[in-house]
């Protein structure tokens, strides 16, 4: 990451909520062992042929990690918001051959040393029954997602993905909204299929008028109609976001 900014700071940590319960002498002696980093959209963040192990929080903009199928074909996973804690379970279980995190907008990240990390773990049980509680979420979202990929369709996969990544409508509660709109090569990212795919999908739901899309976003007008068609044959239900955060 050549020419980023770096910057050392102490006393940090504790801004962040995963680390909210540290003490302030404890803050302070394992702040001034990080670093904080501006990144640009498309950095590098991990690769383990060409990075050191480090684990991430993302102070501002967002963190994607992505899984090498085969050297020309790469499975988006997860995309994290600011404020998630990235790249524990590097630290804590050596490289991770086939996969990478990479930042998808400009932002700001704490670096946090693989053993800083364990010493912090091994010394706050709370910390580690925290990031146990947060692993253990995204392990059976994973499932989810790898269970879709093999049972469902994709328009289903849409459908599941549009209900994940929406919010309650603040003016009405009975729609959902993605807000900024996302374009259909990052939807068909989500979903593991090609922009056509979701082209063709996306313009029958507009149709159906399920959903409508404007500059500003994409409002899902009927998401009962959405859970309906899912009802029919997902696995389990889908992931939606609360209200309160996108995070």
């Amino acid at each position: 990451m050549a020419g980023d900014d770096q910057t050392k700071k102490t006393g940090f940590l504790r801004q962040i909520p995963f680390f909210q319960s540290l003490t302030p002498e404890q803050d302070q002696a394992w702040s001034e062992r990080c670093e904080t980093r501006k990144v640009l959209a498309g950095t590098i963040l991990y690769d383990p042929e060409r990075t050191e192990r480090s684990v991430f929080i993302n102070t501002s903009g967002m963190i994607r990690a992505v899984l090498r199928v085969t050297p020309s074909k790469e499975l988006f996973l997860e995309d994290f918001a600011p404020g998630s804690i990235v790249g524990a379970l590097v630290a804590l279980n050596g490289h991770w051959e086939n996969g990478f995190l990479m930042t998808i907008t400009d932002g700001e990240v704490i670096m946090i040393p693989p053993d800083v990390f364990q010493e912090i773990l091994e010394a706050r049980h709370d910390i580690c029954l925290t990031l146990l509680t947060t692993m253990t979420s995204r392990m059976r979202q994973l499932y989810l997602k790898v269970s879709e990929h093999s049972y469902l369709d994709v328009k289903h996969r849409l459908y599941n993905a549009l209900l994940r990544l929406s919010l309650p409508c603040t003016d009405n509660p009975e729609r959902r909204i993605i807000a900024p709109p996302l374009i259909h090569a990052a939807l068909a990212e989500h979903v593991g299929t090609s922009r056509e795919s979701i082209s063709r999908e996306m313009s029958r739901l507009l149709q159906d008028a399920v959903i409508e899309r404007n500059s500003d976003a994409i409002i899902i007008r009927q998401p009962r109609e959405l859970l309906r068609r899912l009802s029919r044959v997902a696995i389990a239900p889908p992931l939606v976001k609360p209200a309160c955060n996108p995070a």
